[in-house]
C-alpha cells in the first residue's frame, strides 16, 4: 500500500494584518477512518441505536387485529350466503320443513305447501322428487314444529346468541340457579368420573 500524503498550505491575515502560514493537515487513511467511525460496546455518543424487541403490547394489537380482521370476514360470508337464501323463508305458503345434507352440493328436504308435502332430492344437475309424504301425522308433526321455530325466531334481522346455540344443537342451562338437588346430583355424577 502506499501512503497518499496531501499538503495544504493556507494563507490567512492576521489581526496585524500580516499573512501566516497554516500547518500541513496530516494524510488520513479512509480504513482507519471507517474503524475509528465504528464504536465497538460504547455508550457514548456515535452508538447506533438497536432496534426495540417486540413488546407485549405489539403482539397483543397484531393478534387483537387479526382476530378482528377473521371476524369481519366470517361476518360478511354469514352475510352472503343468508341473502343467497333469498325469500324462502319470507313466503307463509311455501315452506322446507326439513333438510339434511347428503355430500357435497347435495341434499334432501321436505316441502310442504298448505298441507302437503313432498321430499325431494337436490344436486348439481337439478332437483328430483322422491315421494310426496302422505302421513298426516308426520307432516302435522313437521308443521307444528315448524310453527314453533317460527315463534322463537327473533322479531329483528339478527338472531341473539342464545338462538344461535339452540339452532346449533348445544343445550341451554336454565336462568334459575342450581338449587340443592342439582348440586347433589351433580356432585354423585362427578364422584363417578
Amino acid at each position: 500500500m502506499f501512503n497518499l500524503s496531501i499538503t495544504v498550505l493556507f494563507a490567512q491575515e492576521g489581526p496585524s494584518g500580516e499573512e501566516t502560514l497554516v500547518q500541513e493537515a496530516p494524510a488520513v487513511d479512509p480504513i482507519i477512518a471507517r474503524e475509528q467511525a465504528l464504536s465497538l460496546g460504547d455508550n457514548g455518543a456515535g452508538a447506533v441505536a438497536a432496534p426495540p424487541a417486540a413488546s407485549v403490547w405489539g403482539i397483543f394489537r397484531v393478534i387483537l387485529t387479526l382476530a378482528v380482521v377473521a371476524a369481519a370476514i366470517y361476518g360478511l360470508v354469514f352475510f352472503i350466503k343468508r341473502a343467497a337464501r333469498g325469500g324462502a323463508n319470507q313466503d307463509p305458503f311455501l315452506k322446507i320443513l326439513a333438510n339434511a345434507p347428503l355430500g357435497a352440493n347435495r341434499g334432501a328436504y321436505i316441502i310442504a305447501v298448505g298441507s302437503r308435502a313432498w321430499l325431494v332430492g337436490a344436486a348439481e344437475s337439478g332437483v328430483s322428487l322422491i315421494s310426496e309424504i302422505e302421513d298426516k301425522d308426520v307432516l302435522n308433526a313437521m308443521l307444528l314444529e315448524d310453527s314453533r321455530k317460527s315463534a322463537e325466531a327473533p322479531v329483528g334481522r339478527f338472531p341473539d346468541f342464545k338462538s344461535l346455540l339452540q339452532r346449533l344443537g348445544m343445550p341451554m342451562e336454565p336462568s334459575a340457579p342450581p338449587g340443592p338437588e342439582d348440586i347433589r346430583k351433580r356432585r354423585e355424577r362427578l364422584k363417578g368420573l
